[in-house]
């Protein structure tokens, strides 16, 4: 019982929130038109410039959802017949392919083999055959834990598309993100991710460039998700005035208030990425360190925020049942070709030093107990190891 109740959450999404961050989010009688409400989604919209790295040129949006809604809402920027490239590593990534099926856009895909990322030479190349209005990017893709190299990857395609979009849904608040020197059009997000706030926002930024479509009535967008009818209400709570297309996430703005708080002025964006950073090598430390290797091939694929470990002989359903009654959560894999062979750990959003500790102990005592051919304790020395240097 004690370990249920003390359990140390190492998903991918949502993430363990820190009480301050729920609390602030504990008031039973705010409303949308409520003045505090309007403070904080405006001090929210300010905020997320800057976790965003962009000036007042770009438009940020805060609209109910997830990171889903706010990649289907980029359809506000389409028009009939438009062709799109995705650039995908894996399952989030063809989430993309998914979405744009359903409108009348022409889809073409470059995909990457699991543990690999779509190289921007082949990007480039693709986009310098055909006309594209917009091309996406995973910025780190969930199901495998790869990161792509978003920087050189939009310098790639920039001169040759209208519009780059990147899927910073694992990323953002735990990775270097730069929209406005890297020219990325929509960068997006989700509050139940590395930013540590509990699920219910579809959190972008778009572009002067972006912002330009939302001007031309004609899209393919449906209603809910059309950013233009999200638009007046972004304005007027920025200017403090409010305002209404639908109900948005009263409680959950609260709780992004207090967590872009702590983000950006007591840890600091800088100090945070190299908090993630710090973790991220512990963990992958201490999984070679056990012997076992790694879903991501390279280590520039490594991401801050989601590691994949493969298993040699175990099952990973088992894997994930037994550690959980010991008070580690993780995540299942995913990713159709690696099924059940691997599972995820995901270290982001309030994650600290000795969870990574104690969740890479408490995988090589598992595994141990399963039959995995681990070595114990390595693994805990070499992470130990890692944060002493």
């Amino acid at each position: 019982m004690l370990r249920k109740e003390k359990r140390i959450l190492m998903h991918v999404g949502p993430v363990t929130i820190l009480d301050r961050i729920l609390y602030a989010g504990l008031k039973n009688n705010v409303g949308f038109s409520s003045p505090e409400f309007i403070q904080a989604f405006q001090y929210s919209l300010k905020k997320t410039r800057e976790l965003f790295q962009v000036d007042n040129t770009y438009q940020p949006f805060l609209i109910p959802g997830g990171g889903t809604s706010a990649m289907e809402s980029v359809t506000s920027l389409l028009k009939e017949g438009e062709k799109v490239l995705v650039a995908t590593n894996g399952v989030f990534g063809d989430r993309w392919i998914e979405i744009f099926k359903k409108y009348p856009v022409k889809v073409d895909i470059l995909k990457a083999e699991p543990g690999y990322y779509v190289e921007p030479e082949i990007v480039e190349k693709q986009v310098k055959k055909e006309r594209y209005a917009l091309v996406t990017f995973t910025q780190v893709e969930t199901s495998t834990g790869v990161r792509q190299p978003i920087k050189e990857s939009v310098k790639a395609v920039r001169d040759y598309v209208d519009l780059v979009v990147v899927d910073g849904v694992s990323s953002v608040g735990a990775e270097e993100v730069k929209a406005k020197d890297w020219s990325v059009d929509v960068y997006l997000t989700a509050s139940q991710k590395a930013i540590g706030v509990p699920p219910g926002i579809g959190i972008l930024v778009l572009s002067e460039n972006a912002m330009k479509r939302l001007n031309d009535e004609k899209s393919v967008a449906g209603y809910y998700l059309d950013l233009r009818n999200w638009l007046p209400v972004m304005r007027g709570m920025e200017e403090g005035k409010g305002g209404y297309f639908s109900t948005p996430p009263v409680h959950t703005i609260l709780m992004l208030q207090e967590a872009l708080k702590i983000i950006t002025e007591e840890e600091g964006l800088e100090n945070r990425i190299k908090r993630h950073e710090r973790i991220a090598s512990t963990i992958r430390a201490g999984v070679e360190g056990m012997g076992l290797q790694i879903v991501a091939k390279r280590p520039e694929a490594y991401s801050n925020t989601v590691t994949g470990v493969l298993l040699k002989k175990v099952n990973a359903d088992s894997v994930l049942s037994n550690i959980i009654s010991e008070g580690i959560e993780l995540a299942p894999g995913v990713h159709p070709a690696l099924k059940e062979k691997y599972f995820r750990i995901g270290h982001m959003g309030w994650v600290t030093e000795n969870d990574a500790i104690a969740t890479i102990a408490t995988i090589e005592r598992v595994l141990k107990k399963l039959g995995e051919d681990v070595k114990v304790g390595e693994g805990v020395r070499a992470a130990q190891l890692y944060l002493s240097e």
